[in-house]
């Protein structure tokens, strides 16, 4: 029963994994509550379109599926949730104007007020052995763990101190640091009772998280603003910012750091509930909302891990070197470029700490 509980468990995260990757750029998923017996889990999709979030309820597939359950399994906000189901059953689900994921196939289907997504080209979830097969290294808590390896690239861990750097249990650490070692992304040897945990390879690291991540993952509101010269205006932000939580990002964060090349438009982390709030926040600064405008403020994706290792130059908070990186990656204007020379320079400062130990 246990086993049952957990695999079901499982199959349910992958769900909300794959609904988090259906929804970029319509808004976002965001946790409700667990549901105890494991059944089922309570999800919102918050829309960029500041309508009201729909409250979505994910509800484990029966084993012997049938469309003859009663009426009540399918309210509004039910998504059910499937692995590698019959094409016959997926087409009757979509007659039926059904919610639903395959987490075998990487198939989102979902018809809710106002919205119509139907994803068939999303990657299935990852298939691992043993009980962490459905725990993701790059989700919010979990990205803690390797973000500590990315900070002491050169530091051989062991699993309880890494867990207790990164502010996460042990187990979480564990399975966190199997997966990565799966992907050869960091060496794990035994040794007595204790792993050995050491990062391979930052740039590797990199590779990879970016494969899941992307910038446009956060939540975003742009707004007109009285720029005028960027770096007195950069200067100006603790000040018009000063009752909320906030860190600068993308170009403007990097050129505060490690300048290299030019930009037009000052990206914000916001720490609000819900994506409506930005506007609040850019109202009460004096910003105008516009499509075009030069303020970005944005929502974290990563709601808790965004603000680890926070900057501070000339009074302005800026995200994690790391942090910045992956937002960097695949940011159109000049931001690989600009990903590579924050990198570099990482590592550069890495080796010269080096030598200068020895």
């Amino acid at each position: 029963m246990a086993n049952m509980q957990q695999a079901t468990t499982q199959k349910l995260s992958a769900a909300i994994d794959m609904l988090r990757r259906a929804v970029e750029g319509a808004g976002r998923i965001a946790p409700v509550a667990p549901n105890a017996a494991g059944h089922q889990a309570d999800v919102e999709f918050i829309r960029t379109d500041d309508a009201a979030p729909i409250r979505l309820q994910l509800t484990s597939w029966p084993a012997q599926p049938t469309l003859d359950l009663p009426p009540r399994a399918y309210e509004t906000s039910t998504v059910f949730v499937l692995r590698r189901a019959p094409e016959r059953l997926l087409s009757d689900l979509r007659r039926e104007g059904r919610n639903f994921v395959d987490i075998g196939r990487g198939i989102v289907r979902l018809t809710l007020p106002g919205v119509l997504i139907d994803r068939t080209d999303l990657t299935p979830a990852l298939r691992l052995a043993g009980p962490q097969r459905w725990r993701d290294p790059f989700a919010d808590r979990t990205s803690l763990v390797a973000r500590t390896l990315f900070s002491h690239p050169e530091r051989q861990w062991q699993t309880r101190e890494l867990a207790e750097a990164a502010g996460v249990s042990p187990m979480v650490a564990s399975y966190v640091v199997r997966q990565l070692a799966n992907w050869d992304v960091v060496n794990a040897t035994r040794r007595g009772r204790e792993a050995q945990i050491q990062l391979r390879s930052e740039r590797t690291l990199i590779d990879l998280w970016t494969r899941y991540y992307d910038w446009r993952k956060n939540a975003q509101q742009a707004f007109a603003a009285p720029m005028g010269d960027p770096g007195r205006f950069l200067r100006r932000l603790p000040d018009v910012l000063s009752n909320y939580r906030w860190a600068l990002t993308l170009q403007a964060g990097a050129s505060l750091l490690a300048p290299h090349a030019t930009w037009d438009k000052v990206h914000i982390y916001i720490g609000v509930r819900l994506t409506r709030d930005l506007q609040t926040v850019g109202t009460a600064a004096g910003w105008a909302p516009d499509p075009a405008g030069q303020v970005v403020l944005m929502q974290p994706w990563y709601d808790d891990a965004v603000w680890a290792d926070l900057q501070v130059v000339h009074t302005a908070p800026i995200v994690s070197t790391l942090q910045l990186i992956l937002d960097l990656w695949h940011y159109p204007v000049r931001g690989r470029e600009q990903a590579e020379h924050l990198l570099e320079t990482h590592l550069a400062a890495k080796t010269r700490t080096t030598h200068a130990s020895r």
